[in-house]
């Protein structure tokens, strides 16, 4: 840590440190932590920086005797540098107030966020020598704190560039999810992290903002030949190639947020995924011609597939259904259409059509059937159900045109699937994708009719989000079903 010597008068050789001289250094550090929070407590927030400062510098330098010792001097400076970075977050906060201290408050800002760095490093050294909950509660408060001075830089950085912001906004909603892994009942980081998506939303609306509108917008040049299109990416953006493009829109929906499923649609993204889906898109990067070739089919086919599961992810949000997800603007007949052509091309001797592709159009339209009838359904029957929960059979209902998945594009798709690959060349191998007598066409279509019939419309729902669940759900799903109240660890008060 770069800290200077203070000669405040709150921390020169006091009584007790006069008898300590030669005492456990810990213990000297302990008692000038105690010292900084009472100046805290009294709202002299400089003081206590000094004597957290202090504390740093009376640290042992060989970090203690013995494991136990060595632990305990990594808590104990883990704690310094939270305490001393929730000093920094209280003066940006006191200097904001100004418009004459903004360089103030920014060093403010970058000096809790180096804080925070330094104890995340050393609670990570801590390991399974301290007690798992007491590191997690002090992790918490150093997680919060960065994330609230990441979000605020943000705000009021008046010389960072737009990508400098997404940046620290991605850092501050890392930090908070980590944090709610582990602590899955903390409002105050929920309240945070919502408020990060907002912002980030509305950083959408600018052309260059956020990764997803680059990402859309490199997929849109490339699709019509335009390589100048190119207005939302920075130069770095430009060497990414198509399935990376994609790989972004998928990561971004991998956090679960309805605004980044919004932004794709906001963006029109229905349209361009669609048309991917439909058709592929072809590098056109200057790599080895030869290389590009061999490549270019499995590159199509994975873009194809790559491209309908975004679409499949954007369709478990309701909010984006009812705004982007019509049946104008994603018709099941072209799904149909899809699965129909690769039926086909695997009963041609010339090549062998996709599963992979087949199988996630057949997905995606399983979501469609459960979202579009569960909304059919709640309007149908929301105008006739009174208060006490009975049915009024003489309300006239209003005729409302709600999309659904029409039989005519289902009985394609199961036709298609059922005859897959009936007329092909059994002996035909020579693609790893698919192969003569796959057999996930036919089970995915039975799916398909499976949903089109059922009338458990809510255990479909949840059984297409398990499908598209993250591998790490059993995590996070110990974490929410850990017991013990947590106390608001994340207000800004000393440990």
């Amino acid at each position: 840590s770069k800290a200077p010597i203070y000669s405040h008068a709150l921390f020169v050789s006091t009584s007790t440190m006069a008898t300590q001289s030669s005492a456990d250094p810990l213990l000297q550090a302990d008692d000038l932590k105690r010292q900084g929070n009472d100046a805290f407590r009294k709202g002299d927030i400089q003081s206590a920086v000094e004597g957290y400062t202090a504390a740093l510098q009376n640290m042992p330098m060989n970090g203690g005797t013995g494991s136990s010792g060595k632990s305990n001097t990594k808590m104990m400076e883990s704690t310094l540098f939270s305490n001393r970075a929730m000093c920094h977050l209280k003066i940006a906060e006191t200097k904001g107030s100004s418009t004459n201290n903004s360089n103030d408050m920014q060093q403010s800002l970058k000096d809790c966020i180096e804080d925070c760095n330094s104890a995340l490093d050393r609670l990570d050294l801590v390991g399974s020598d301290s007690s798992s909950s007491s590191n997690n509660n002090l992790r918490g408060k150093v997680l919060y704190r960065r994330a609230k001075a990441l979000v605020t830089t943000s705000q009021t950085n008046i010389h960072s560039t737009d990508d400098d912001k997404e940046e620290n906004l991605n850092a501050a909603a890392k930090d908070l999810l980590q944090l709610l892994s582990f602590d899955a009942s903390n409002k105050e980081a929920a309240a945070l992290l919502r408020a990060v998506r907002t912002l980030h939303g509305n950083m959408g609306g600018r052309l260059g903002r956020s990764r997803i509108s680059r990402a859309l917008d490199l997929l849109r040049g490339r699709m019509t030949n335009d390589t100048n299109n190119t207005i939302a990416s920075r130069d770095g953006d430009k060497d990414m190639d198509n399935l990376t493009c994609l790989r972004v829109l998928q990561g971004s929906l991998a956090e679960e947020s309805s605004s980044y499923a919004d932004e794709i649609g906001r963006r029109g993204g229905v349209p361009l995924l669609l048309q991917i889906a439909r058709r592929g898109i072809v590098s056109t990067s200057d790599n080895n011609k030869k290389q590009q070739q061999q490549q270019q089919q499995s590159d199509i086919d994975s873009c194809r597939t790559a491209s309908i599961h975004i679409l499949s992810a954007c369709c478990s949000h309701d909010s984006f259904i009812l705004k982007y997800a019509g049946r104008d603007n994603l018709p099941p007949s072209v799904l149909a259409q899809i699965v129909e052509e690769e039926a086909s091309s695997s009963s041609n001797n010339s090549k062998e059509g996709s599963v992979d592709i087949s199988v996630a159009a057949m997905a995606l339209l399983i979501r469609l059937i459960v979202h579009w009838d569960n909304r059919e359904a709640t309007r149908y029957f929301a105008s006739k159900i009174k208060e006490d929960g009975t049915v009024e059979d003489n309300v006239v209902v209003r005729a409302i045109d709600v999309p659904e998945v029409d039989a005519s594009s289902v009985c394609r798709v199961a036709i298609a699937a059922f005859l897959w690959g009936s007329n092909g060349n059994a002996t035909t191998t020579t693609t790893t994708t698919t192969t003569i007598g796959d057999s996930r066409a036919p089970r995915a279509a039975l799916d398909l009719l499976s949903a089109w019939t059922a009338s458990d419309l809510e255990a479909l729902d949840a059984a297409s989000d398990a499908c598209y669940a993250p591998s790490s759900s059993s995590s996070s799903s110990s974490a929410s079903g850990s017991s013990g109240k947590k106390q608001s660890s994340n207000k800004l008060r000393p440990e």
